[in-house]
């Protein structure tokens, strides 16, 4: 089934951002503009407001960082984190009687489960309860909102793996009845747009599939109206791969390869796996169609790839004890006894479709290799320079490479508690070094190898090796050891 999602994200600065309004305003600030060199600083700023929060038991801030943590981790495709959030801020959620942020919770939640290829009967179960929750949502936006979320969801839930069903007309029903409820949404609502791109995409997508391509173009030139106005990086190759798709289908191999390939280049650079999943089985067929097999199979080792990495992830994130967890604190709502709170409304979309993930494992390239060439050749090996590095602070060392292994984020904020002078003594000394390059500075402290710090990074590993030699560059270091030797030396 195609997949369609939004990642909106923040074009704010590398100062630190201390206040809990700020950090929110900046959070909802990315639904209306989509940054994508951003995204990291995103789930940064959503991690640090956790904290801050918690520290002034702001239970409301909580909840919404929660969400926002919830959302990017899904849409990387990281489920074992996503569960874990998603279990804290339900509980929260049920204990504040919150039930915005429960529905909301649960669409996320229903999804994490269609990854995980549970059958639809079972997550059917979960968009009832959204349902159930968003009767008793106070706030009529948030409650309208829901509603054009939960429409989309349901008619998802009635199509197979390839995005098809018996009943595609009431699939396209629910579809455009959840498009006619966005343009009801107020103007002044900065939601409205992209909830009106959200539910055009999956609308256009379904009618592709059932060859109604009069009623495909005529949506998608919609959207495309709509995100000239609002560009969104991941919405646009959604767009790309459906026009490729219709032209496919329509016998216009040639138009449809252009297309594809547009939308493969913007989705490699994001390391989109979904996206790249759904594209590389539909170029090689246009390249066979044309009996270009050389370019087919070359696209469908490609598409063979990702639909292996598709079941690794699926396996390492399925958390059986949590997802029994949470399905157990969501069914034993009794939402009709309890009295809704309402809090202030927190203006933010459910990414319930949101498919991506930027963990692209790929093989070292010429021009990596090149790369790795232009440096001096080691004098000491990694393994050597690992016995150099101090073994001070074993208990607290082994607390933070836990936490880079689960959540890279909340790993940086506590590395910063641990070696308080470790940023300013390497920013002092070379002040050409950004928060990035300190940031991959403080793993190579912790003694992670280059294939360690792409996987925890969710990096190519070229990106990787290519940051180290870009960051000894910048030190004026002859040789990679000394880059080794240096950091291991600032505690």
């Amino acid at each position: 089934m195609f997949v369609f999602t939004f990642l909106p994200f923040l074009g704010f600065g590398r100062a630190k951002v201390t206040d809990r309004d700020s950090l929110k305003t900046l959070i909802l600030a990315n639904y209306n503009k989509d940054i994508f060199d951003n995204h990291k600083d995103v789930l940064r700023y959503s991690t640090e407001l956790y904290y801050l929060a918690k520290n002034k038991n702001d239970q409301e801030s909580i909840m919404f960082s929660l969400f926002e943590q919830s959302r990017i981790y899904f849409m990387e495709n990281k489920y074992g984190v996503t569960l874990k959030k998603l279990y804290e801020g339900i509980c929260l959620a049920k204990k504040m009687k919150d039930y915005n942020m429960l529905c909301r919770f649960t669409l996320i939640y229903q999804k994490v489960l269609t990854h995980l290829d549970y059958n639809n009967s079972e997550i059917k179960i979960f968009i009832d309860k959204c349902n159930e929750f968003n009767t008793l949502v106070k706030s009529k936006d948030d409650q309208h909102i829901n509603t054009i979320y939960i429409l989309v969801a349901t008619a998802d839930s009635y199509l197979d793996n390839e995005g098809l069903c018996d009943n595609m007309d009431k699939v396209i029903a629910l579809k455009t009845q959840a498009y006619k409820e966005s343009l009801k949404i107020k103007n002044n609502n900065p939601l409205k747009t992209f909830t009106q791109i959200y539910a055009l995409q999956s609308l256009y997508w379904s009618c592709a599939l059932s060859r109604n391509f009069n009623k495909a173009n005529y949506y998608l030139a919609i959207t495309d109206s709509l995100l000239a106005k609002n560009p969104n990086y991941y919405f646009n190759v959604d767009c790309l791969i459906t026009k490729g798709a219709i032209e496919n289908i329509q016998r216009n191999h040639q138009k449809a390869i252009y297309y594809f390939k547009q939308a493969i280049d913007k989705a490699e650079k994001s390391q989109a796996i979904y996206q790249l999943y759904t594209v590389f089985p539909m170029i090689s067929a246009s390249y066979g169609e044309l009996n270009d097999f050389r370019e087919g199979m070359e696209y469908s080792w490609k598409a063979k790839d990702m639909n292996e990495q598709l079941r690794q992830l699926r396996i390492e994130g399925h958390n059986a004890t949590i997802i029994t967890n949470i399905n157990t604190e969501i069914h034993n709502m009794n939402s009709k006894q309890e009295i809704p709170y309402n809090f202030i409304a927190i203006g933010i979309l459910i990414g319930s479709s949101s498919l991506y993930y930027y963990f692209n494992k790929k093989k070292v390239s010429r021009r990596n290799l090149l790369i790795s060439l232009e440096e001096p050749q080691q004098n000491y090996s990694e393994n050597y320079l690992e016995k150099i590095i101090t073994e001070s602070d074993a208990e607290d060392n082994k607390k933070l490479v836990n936490l880079a292994k689960e959540d890279i984020n909340t790993f940086y904020i506590e590395f910063e508690k641990t070696y308080p002078a470790f940023q300013t003594i390497l920013k002092e000394k070379h002040f050409e070094l950004n928060l990035s390059d300190i940031n991959f500075c403080s793993l190579i402290k912790m003694k992670f190898d280059m294939k360690q710090i792409a996987t925890y990074t969710n990096t190519t590993l070229r990106s990787v090796e290519s940051r180290r030699y870009r960051i000894r560059k910048k030190m004026q270091l002859k040789g990679q050891d000394d880059l080794y030797i240096i950091i291991s030396n600032i505690n």
